[in-house]
C-alpha cells in the first residue's frame, strides 16, 4: 500500500497538471455546479483563468473553499464545542454527576454524560454546517464574481446550447 504522503504527492501533481492543461485551454469550456464545489474546484474552475470559459450553477447549488460540515468539524470546532457545553441536556447531564455520590453510580453519570455531550456536539456542528452552508450560496460566488450565472435545471440545456454558439 503506498504511503498517505506518496499519494498526497500525486494528487498534488496531478491537480497541478490539470490547472495547467485548464489555464492552456484554447477553446469553449462550460462549468456548470449542479450540487456543490468546494476547495481546488473553486479555485481551478474560476473563470478569471481561463477567457474561453463560462461558469454557471443550478439554483440551489453550493460554492465555497470548503464545505460547510468540514468547517464545522475542523474551523468552527472551538465554537461548536462551546455551543454543546452550553446546551440545557449537557447542563442537567453534569448536575446529575455533580449530585450523584457513590462511586457506581457516578461512573454510570460520567458515561452518560459523556454520551450526551457526543450527541449534542454533533447536533451543534450539523447546526453550524447549515449556517455555514447558508452564507457560502451560488449567489454569494456569483456577487463575487466566480459564477456568470445562476439558472433553474430547466434551462440547462438551453443554456449550454448558447454557449456553445456563441
Amino acid at each position: 500500500m503506498d504511503h498517505p504522503s506518496r499519494c498526497a504527492a500525486g494528487c498534488s501533481r496531478w491537480a497541478r497538471r490539470l490547472l495547467e492543461r485548464f489555464v492552456r485551454f484554447k477553446g469553449k469550456i462550460a462549468f456548470v455546479v449542479v450540487t456543490r464545489y468546494h476547495g481546488g474546484a473553486y479555485v481551478v474552475f474560476s473563470h478569471e483563468l481561463n477567457d474561453g470559459m463560462k461558469v454557471a450553477a443550478l439554483a440551489g447549488s453550493y460554492a465555497s473553499v470548503i464545505g460547510g460540515a468540514a468547517a464545522a468539524a475542523v474551523i468552527f470546532g472551538r465554537d461548536v464545542r462551546k455551543r454543546a457545553l452550553a446546551d440545557a441536556r449537557v447542563h442537567a447531564a453534569r448536575a446529575e454527576l455533580e449530585a450523584s455520590r457513590d462511586a457506581p453510580t457516578r461512573a454510570a453519570k460520567r458515561s452518560h454524560l459523556s454520551r450526551v455531550i457526543e450527541e449534542v456536539t454533533l447536533e451543534k456542528q450539523a447546526d453550524v454546517a447549515a449556517e455555514f452552508d447558508a452564507v457560502h450560496t451560488v449567489e454569494r460566488a456569483q456577487n463575487v464574481g466566480s459564477l456568470h450565472t445562476i439558472i433553474e435545471p430547466h434551462e440547462l440545456r438551453k443554456m449550454l446550447a448558447s454557449w456553445l454558439a456563441e
